[in-house]
């Protein structure tokens, strides 16, 4: 695992939009054989209930969009203002160009801007954090970073029983520059050993499409899996070990933490965690997956949007975010948020 120190960042605001469409996991009569009684105890388990969907036409990055201009809403930046654009998602408008490309004009970025696309799900705001901050100490001054993802396009995940959970979600965040801002302290790591445990095999270019690559009812066989028991153990192999490293590396105790900000994959999973970390379960958020689902990369800044807005707005306390899964990766960060910028979770309506 890779440790990191990096200093001069501040984050001034963090931002998340949802789709209108609200669904919970008993509208879908397929689930489970239909059986009622095993879906009730996978919810109670689980910590899934509703999960916020896209419709055919909106993408990750019309919610990205969507969460960035809250931000110029605000007048908490300006379009001219960012010197690089940061896109995370698994799920782009293209296969090219990059999606930052067409997000620079959407957002009426200047012509200079640096842009690129990172293709991260789970951990990828953490690493998204790292880029940006790696960026500033390169001599940009404020970073825009759009991180999420619509998952529920995979749509055969959900015909294969195999992620019923999954919610989409755009989030945006503001990383700046500020010579007085406490350092954010990073670790990172990849096992791509078991990069089959969740994956899409059909799509890209080593499974591009063929005829034979449809159902019948003209949705794509992306022949997504995902191997539960194996994240299972992946997550509590890896995730405490990262944060346990993470904290003695910054030189800081678990008493020091305010909040323990995890990727919001389900509650056993969570609370796992906790217990092996000996953190309270109500230092670790875990309401947000019961709203929106696993969003992916979008469930760290969701979660503070959603459960620590209020806190991240009028105080300054030290947090640690972690997301871990595809990959398989994992990020660690204990940071600073200091009276941030945090609105409401913006519901997405299309566009007018």
């Amino acid at each position: 695992m890779a440790t990191f120190t990096v200093p001069h960042i501040r984050i001034d605001a963090i931002s998340s939009s949802v789709p209108e469409k609200e669904m919970r996991l008993t509208d879908d009569p397929t689930l489970y054989g239909g059986n009622e009684k095993q879906l009730k105890r996978v919810m109670k388990s689980s910590g899934f209930d509703k999960r916020r969907v896209t419709d055919d036409k909106t993408t990750t990055a019309d919610l990205c969009a969507a969460a960035a201009q809250t931000l110029f809403d605000a007048h908490i930046i300006a379009p001219e203002e960012p010197d690089a654009l940061i896109f995370v998602s698994q799920t782009p408008d293209y296969q090219i160009p990059a999606t930052s490309c067409v997000l620079q004009k959407r957002l009426n970025l200047r012509e200079d801007v640096v842009v690129f696309d990172i293709n991260h799900g789970c951990s990828g705001y953490v690493y998204g954090l790292f880029l940006a901050a790696s960026l500033i100490n390169s001599g940009c001054k404020t970073v825009l970073l759009l991180v999420g993802d619509t998952v529920s396009k995979f749509t055969d995940m959900f015909k294969n029983g195999s992620a019923p959970i999954f919610g989409d979600a755009g989030t945006a965040t503001v990383v700046r520059y500020d010579e007085n801002a406490a350092p954010i302290f990073f670790d990172i790591g990849t096992d791509g050993e078991g990069a089959d445990a969740i994956m899409a095999k059909n799509g890209g270019f080593r499974n591009p499409p063929e005829p034979d690559m449809f159902y019948e009812d003209g949705t794509f066989k992306y022949d997504s899996v995902m191997d539960g028991m194996r994240i299972m153990q992946f997550t509590l192999d890896r995730v405490p070990a990262s944060i346990e490293k993470l904290l003695t590396f910054a030189g800081k105790n678990k008493e020091d933490v305010s909040s323990f900000v995890l990727h919001q994959a389900n509650k056993l999973i969570l609370q796992n965690v906790a217990m092996s970390l000996d953190v309270p379960f109500e230092k670790m958020p875990m309401e947000t997956l019961s709203k929106y689902g696993n969003q992916s990369s979008a469930s760290i800044p969701t979660a503070v949007c959603d459960v620590l807005r209020e806190q991240a707005e009028k105080t300054s306390a030290d947090y640690v975010f972690c997301g871990f899964g595809i990959g398989l990766t994992w990020a660690s960060c204990l940071l600073n948020l200091d009276h941030i910028f945090c609105p409401e979770i913006g519901i997405y309506k299309g566009e007018n």
